[in-house]
């Protein structure tokens, strides 16, 4: 009986703890964050703030280049693409001509320039070259703010513990609002700086497949070009490059 009679004043004292717990838990949650607005982030991130958001800037004008670079219409239009393929199946050589002649794309110059009967396979190859150097500018550049952004932030963050360590030795670590509080503005430019990355990384791989893709239409049109202007007879090959000298 008396061994009952402790067993139950113990699970009731176990009760009232848990029960003085959980009163207590509101108290503790209630104190909800402080909301803040952007401009409060970007101060209380410090100095280095500066440099991610201008990464950011660059980046973000970067891809808009570079996405109005290689957009359809300068590059290889849908239009001047089945055009052209419908001209090689069926041998129009002065129609081929004339599609390349109404077109500032880069397909429409590699293309004159395959159907120069005077360019050898080393000026086209040349002309080639130029063409998807222009397609590729810029991604190197792109990928270097990513990592720039990502250094920049973790910079930030090391400044902010050798800060946090600092306020260590200096109170003890008896309160640990001391250090929070350091490494809480610390990891802010962790955060813009891996945001930016992010944004660059994916932009940097979605502009580089679309560039590679263009360049490799751009080499198999032209080649297919190139193939067609090499059959044709020798007076309408003159023909073509009399005609080139006129408009020059």
């Amino acid at each position: 009986m008396k061994a009952s009679f402790a067993i139950r004043i113990v699970v009731a004292n176990l009760f009232w703890a848990a029960g003085s717990a959980l009163a207590a838990e509101p108290a503790v949650s209630d104190v909800a964050p402080p909301t803040r607005a952007l401009l409060d982030w970007y101060a209380m991130g410090g100095g280095l703030m500066h440099g991610i958001a201008l990464c950011s800037v660059l980046i973000f004008g970067t891809i808009l280049e570079r996405a109005y670079a290689l957009r359809a219409g300068a590059t290889v239009p849908r239009r001047l693409r089945a055009e052209i393929e419908r001209a090689l199946a069926v041998g129009n050589r002065s129609e081929l001509k004339r599609l390349c002649e109404g077109s500032g794309s880069a397909l429409a110059r590699l293309a004159s320039r395959a159907l120069d009967p005077e360019a050898t396979p080393d000026a086209i190859e040349s002309v080639g070259a130029w063409e998807a150097h222009r397609l590729l500018r810029n991604l190197p550049l792109l990928a270097a703010l990513g990592n720039l952004a990502t250094m920049i932030g973790l910079l930030g963050t090391v400044l902010g513990m050798i800060d946090a360590f600092d306020r260590i030795a200096l109170v003890g670590s008896g309160d640990a609002r001391v250090v929070a509080g350091g490494i809480f503005l610390a990891l802010i430019t962790t955060a813009a700086g891996l945001f930016a990355a992010i944004l660059a990384v994916a932009a940097h791989a979605w502009l580089s497949r679309r560039a590679e893709d263009t360049v490799a239409e751009l080499e198999r049109l032209t080649s297919a070009i190139g193939q067609s202007a090499q059959s044709l007879p020798l007076g309408t090959r003159i023909e073509f490059g009399a005609a080139r000298e006129g408009r020059a």
